[in-house]
């Protein structure tokens, strides 16, 4: 099984309430390095009630309005300022907000920060971390706010769900009529950035066209279509239900690390079955253990 460590958005927002206390209190403004780390930067901001930016906001002089709660909101006189990211790895991105920021804020006292340090080197190039999830040999770090659109050579060891994930779960295809009016115009979801190692998908074989136009339309690149080759739905669901389907598939495939499912049920069934991680959409979480 492939070593990794992953984080949802409830467990950085636990982290983040957890150690509330490292972050200044004093601070004036909470500035978010774009794009993950304004998630971060938008948490603490409400929970210290502080002023927010991102960084080029920030550098330009400008912060994001705050609606009808800015008259409550404690604004210091310190100068200081929080600048906070997701992770830090390797620190090249962390280095050049330093660089950006030496020759931008003279006046100001900049406090450097992320939920996450994901190596012992990083932990040299902030003031303060939430958490360590940095582990000795290789690891594959997965977040819920980027899992769906990962760097090309990741997602092309993946194997996704279509239904409920790239497109809304069509009607039921019991009522074959709604259901084959539905495809040709399904309506999108979550487009892939990058190449897909594989859809597979318990639709018919027969709706391979009519999938594969659709696909081409959105621009979605991929590997392979899987299908299921049956002449019918009755035919279909009598032989195998689609969770040991999907994992029958992503078994075989040596070369896939990871299967997103749209479905709760089934992401745990075919982690179960397969033994190898899962991501669900439905619930936001990574099936590995």
């Amino acid at each position: 099984m492939i070593d990794v460590i992953y984080r949802s958005y409830d467990e950085m927002a636990n982290c983040i309430r957890r150690n509330l206390w490292k972050v200044p209190s004093d601070a004036d403004v909470i500035v978010g390095i774009p794009r993950s780390g304004m998630i971060p930067a938008l948490m603490l901001a409400e929970l210290l009630n502080k002023r927010c930016a991102d960084l080029d906001s920030f550098v330009d002089g400008r912060e994001m309005s705050c609606g009808s709660r800015g008259g409550m909101m404690r604004r210091g006189k310190t100068g200081k300022v929080v600048v906070i990211d997701d992770c830090v790895n390797s620190g090249l991105s962390l280095k050049k907000v330093r660089e950006l920021l030496a020759l931008r804020t003279d006046k100001c006292e900049v406090i450097y920060g992320c939920v996450y340090v994901e190596s012992e080197k990083a932990k040299q190039m902030v003031d303060f971390w939430f958490e360590d999830i940095s582990r000795p040999g290789k690891i594959t770090h997965l977040k819920e706010w980027n899992i769906l659109h990962l760097y090309r050579k990741r997602m092309n060891r993946s194997m996704w769900d279509i239904d409920g994930l790239l497109c809304k779960d069509p009607p039921d295809d019991r009522d074959t009529s709604a259901y084959e009016a539905y495809l040709p115009d399904a309506v999108p979801m979550v487009i892939p950035t990058n190449r897909i190692g594989a859809f597979v998908t318990y639709r018919l074989e027969k709706y391979r066209d009519i999938t594969e136009a659709w696909l081409a339309r959105y621009g979605i690149d991929y590997g392979s279509l899987e299908m299921f080759d049956a002449p019918d739905r009755e035919t279909r669901n009598g032989s195998i239900s689609s969770a040991r389907y999907k994992a029958r598939l992503y078994s075989a495939a040596s070369w896939a690390e990871l299967f997103v499912e749209s479905d709760v049920r089934q992401a745990e069934r075919i982690f179960r079955y397969s033994g190898k991680p899962v991501y669900c959409y439905e619930n936001g979480k990574l099936y590995n253990t």
